[in-house]
């Protein structure tokens, strides 16, 4: 994944003229249309474009964007063994999605509910959230957790209806997590020489924990804000609310 300001030719301090100028000569330049003889490679380099203009003419994505750039960027190396996530990879469970990577088009590719479609991609995800909090909340012998990580609403597809997306959303713009994230701890108290010592490790090890959970619960809600501005199903019925309103 290429930085979003590299992909439009623009540094970060560009104002909004110089990303819509910049985005304007990178989609003309290539648009499939006029890249006939290297197809492949101008829809892949078109989306990307289109993807980064997306991105960085939103003021709230982009902020989001610059605050998370370098975890952002990281995803794809994760995904490869890398350690693009926040708190390190090393400890990190083999389970804990790493979420960055999808809040790209690259990951998705139409917005149909085959497996490489919009739907079906982000169902996979959050079902992956789910099922993450379901886990934690039974290891940690949490019920009423346990019961509010069963009662998660699926993103669902294409033709899901609208009392169960606005139920999903609903859901997810106010996640919060009942992981504990004891993975993380950099200390073990059982080592400390003394009461004292150990209730420093225990302190560092809490706020580190605080930390990540504040950390997560954002990144889920901020991933549900970046799929619901994308999702048809949503655009569709602001559409038609609105048309009734008229």
């Amino acid at each position: 994944m290429r930085c979003y300001y590299e992909v439009l030719g623009v540094g970060a301090s560009a104002d909004d003229a110089a990303v819509k100028k910049a985005y304007r000569v990178q989609a003309l330049q290539w648009h499939p249309d006029k890249n006939q003889h290297r197809l492949p490679e101008a829809e892949e380099r078109f989306k990307e474009v289109q993807n980064a203009y997306e991105i960085l003419s939103d003021k709230h994505e982009r902020s989001w964007y610059d605050s998370h750039r370098e975890e952002i960027l990281r995803a794809d190396n994760h995904q490869a063994g890398g350690g693009g996530w926040f708190g390190g990879a090393a400890k990190r469970p083999a389970d804990e999605e790493d979420l960055f990577s999808y809040f790209s088009a690259r990951c998705y590719s139409g917005y149909g509910d085959d497996a490489k479609g919009f739907y079906a991609v982000y169902d996979t995800v959050f079902e992956k959230i789910v099922q993450q909090e379901v886990r934690s909340a039974e290891r940690q012998d949490k019920a009423a957790a346990l019961e509010t990580a069963r009662d998660f609403p699926r993103f669902g597809s294409s033709q899901s209806l609208w009392l169960r997306v606005e139920a999903f959303y609903d859901a997810f713009l106010g996640f919060t997590t009942c992981k504990d994230f004891a993975w993380a701890d950099e200390h073990n108290p059982a080592s400390a020489p003394n009461r004292k010592v150990r209730r420093l490790m225990e302190d560092e090890n809490a706020k580190r924990r605080k930390a990540l959970r504040r950390h997560y619960n954002d990144t889920v809600r901020e991933l549900a804000t970046f799929v619901r501005k994308r999702d048809k199903r949503v655009l569709v019925h602001t559409r038609e609310e609105g048309e009734r309103r008229a």
